[in-house]
C-alpha cells in the first residue's frame, strides 16, 4: 500500500517538472518561433498588400505587384486630382459622353453642373462613373488629358506599376496597376480631409438624387481592424471585386491601408479585409520592424 502511494506521488512530481518544463521552453522559444502565433493569413483574392503609410513598409505581400485591372479603386486618384484642381464650390460639368457612361452612374442629363463637393461625394459614396468622366473633362479637357494627369501623379507618388486609362475604373485592356500601387494612392488620398469626409459620409443627396454609401465597413467595422478612415469598393467582371481600406491602428496610431484584388465574391472582399487588418493589428512593434 505504501509503494502504490509513493509511485503515484512520484507520477505527481514528474508530471509537475515536464509541465514547467514546457513553461519555460515557450517563455524563452526563439523570436521564430514565438512568430508563428502572428502568421499571416492565406487570403483567397488575386493579389493583397498591406502596407503601414506611417513607416512606408509592406507587411503583407501577395502578388502585390503583378499589374491588374483595378477596377472603381481607380477613382482614388481621381479624387486626389479633383481635391488638388478644384475647390469645393467650383463647377463640375456633365457633358453628353460623361452622361452617357455605364453603370454604376449618378443618372445626370447633359449640361447638368456639379460643385466640386458634390461630385467628390458621388464619386466615394457611389462610384458614379458619370460623374468620375466629367471631373476628368472638367479638369483635364478630356479623358485623355485627364490620364496623363492620373499618370504623373501615380509616379510622384511612387508608383511602378500602374498605367491609367480611364477616371473611373471601366474596363480598358491597358488600364491596369497593382496591389501596392493602390496601396501608396489610398494612402495618399487619406491625407486629404475633403476625400476621408466623402468616404465618411453615409447618405446624402445630389442633383435631387439621395444616394448611400455603398463600403459596408462605413457602417459596422469590427473593432479588429482598428479605427475605420475610409476606403474604396470597386467590381468589373475582369477585375473581380477589388477593395483599398485604410483604417488607424490603435495601439500606436499608424495608418494601415489594405489592398485585395480579384476577389470572387463581395462577401469574400469585405471578410479578406478583415482578416488582413485584423492580423496587421495583433502583430507586436518588434514583428512589425522585421517585415
Amino acid at each position: 500500500m505504501f509503494s502504490v502511494r509513493r509511485n503515484r506521488v512520484w507520477w505527481r512530481a514528474l508530471v509537475a517538472v515536464i509541465a514547467c518544463g514546457w513553461a519555460l521552453m515557450s517563455a524563452f522559444a526563439p523570436p521564430q518561433v514565438q512568430a508563428e502565433t502572428a502568421r499571416p493569413p492565406a487570403v483567397n483574392v488575386k493579389a493583397a498588400v498591406v502596407y503601414d503609410a506611417t513607416d512606408r513598409k509592406i507587411l503583407y505581400d501577395k502578388r502585390g505587384d503583378e499589374p491588374m485591372y483595378p477596377a472603381s479603386t481607380t477613382k482614388l486618384m481621381t479624387a486626389i486630382l479633383l481635391v488638388q484642381h478644384l475647390r469645393p464650390e467650383d463647377l463640375v460639368y456633365i457633358s453628353e459622353t460623361a452622361s452617357r457612361q455605364p453603370r454604376v452612374r449618378l443618372g445626370l442629363r447633359p449640361g447638368t453642373e456639379l460643385t466640386a463637393e458634390q461630385a467628390l461625394l458621388a464619386l466615394m459614396m457611389k462610384s458614379a462613373n458619370d460623374v468620375a468622366y466629367g471631373i476628368a473633362e472638367t479638369i483635364g479637357g478630356s479623358q485623355a488629358g485627364f490620364a496623363r494627369m492620373m499618370n504623373v501623379e501615380a509616379r510622384l507618388i511612387g508608383c511602378t506599376h500602374t498605367q491609367f486609362v480611364t477616371p473611373n475604373g471601366l474596363h480598358a485592356e491597358a488600364h491596369t496597376t497593382s496591389a501596392k500601387d493602390i496601396a501608396l494612392i489610398t494612402a495618399k488620398a487619406v491625407t486629404y480631409p475633403r476625400i476621408v469626409r466623402a468616404m465618411q459620409t453615409p447618405q446624402a443627396t445630389i442633383a435631387g438624387k439621395t444616394i448611400r454609401n455603398g463600403n459596408r465597413l462605413l457602417y459596422s467595422p469590427p473593432a479588429s481592424i482598428g479605427q475605420f478612415i475610409g476606403g474604396k469598393t470597386g467590381f468589373t467582371s475582369r477585375a473581380m471585386y477589388c477593395l483599398a481600406t485604410a483604417v488607424r491602428r490603435p495601439s500606436d496610431g499608424h495608418i494601415l491601408v489594405s489592398v485585395v484584388f480579384g476577389a470572387p465574391r463581395k462577401s469574400l472582399m469585405y471578410r479578406e479585409t478583415v482578416r488582413l487588418l485584423t492580423w496587421a493589428n495583433r502583430m507586436s512593434p518588434s514583428e512589425h520592424s522585421a517585415s
